[in-house]
């Protein structure tokens, strides 16, 4: 039996130079193991030809939402998800990744495999036996260690250590939940911690199972500078698990 659609989201802000090979590489896994995969570009306000790639790489199974200006990583997660949601059917896979190249499209195989086992949320994670990283700037490395441990003590989640990782791969049902729940309070953070958020709220829903896999991050293959405000993030992350924790979200 094929495995069910599973559709790709690509949240992208300024992505032209690493949207090449990565969108090849999808083509790659898609032809080798996926062939329900379909991609979303969600193109943030891009001011080089992000939008233009995606439109001219020509293939059935990609789609190009823009922003009219940037507007963020947690509005260009709502907007992917909520298209993904109006396709998907019930037993429909959902999935993000990070647009810089720096992500491996061939793990969602191995992520597919791990959500099989009766699990609703998969994340690909720098934590479990395996895992390899190349070209991580120290103090990155630093946070996601410390936001590792933070949450883990703080706001616990069952299989969970890798809290802020955005390649993950979601049962469409999964998602379909929260955002029945809290509509357009689904993601509220506007940076990087809207990923973490997005984990927080699943974890309050009953039955909801995770799991993570050993992820191959290649921040070497990233052109450019790294968009996250590392300091804006610890300060946003901090206050998300405060909320969280004792303010009950």
């Amino acid at each position: 039996m094929p495995p069910p659609p599973l559709t790709l989201l690509l949240p992208a802000y300024n992505e032209a130079e690493a949207l090449p090979p990565l969108l090849a590489a999808i083509a790659e896994t898609r032809a080798n193991a996926l062939p329900g995969l379909s991609v979303i570009v969600v193109d943030d306000g891009s001011k080089d030809n992000t939008a233009q790639i995606a439109r001219e790489f020509s293939q059935d199974w990609v789609k190009l939402i823009q922003h009219s200006r940037n507007m963020g990583l947690a509005q260009a997660m709502r907007t992917g998800i909520a298209a993904a949601l109006e396709t998907a059917p019930p037993d429909g896979l959902i999935a993000s990744m990070d647009a810089d190249n720096s992500h491996q499209p061939r793990e969602l195989a191995l992520m597919l495999d791990k959500l099989n086992t009766g699990l609703d949320v998969v994340i690909a994670s720098r934590f479990q036996p395996g895992a390899k990283m190349q070209g991580i700037p120290p103090h990155r490395q630093l946070f996601s260690n410390v936001l590792s441990l933070l949450f883990q003590l703080l706001a616990p989640i069952p299989n969970v250590r890798d809290f802020s990782c955005g390649y993950r791969l979601y049962r469409a049902s999964a998602l379909r939940r929260a955002a029945d729940r809290w509509g357009d309070r689904f993601i509220t953070e506007q940076g990087f911690a809207c990923m973490t958020e997005i984990l927080l709220k699943l974890s309050l829903l009953s039955d909801l199972k995770f799991g993570e896999t050993p992820m191959d991050l290649r921040y070497d293959r990233k052109p450019g500078v790294s968009k996250m405000k590392v300091w804006q993030n610890i300060k946003d992350t901090l206050a998300l698990v405060w909320r969280h924790r004792w303010a009950g979200g």
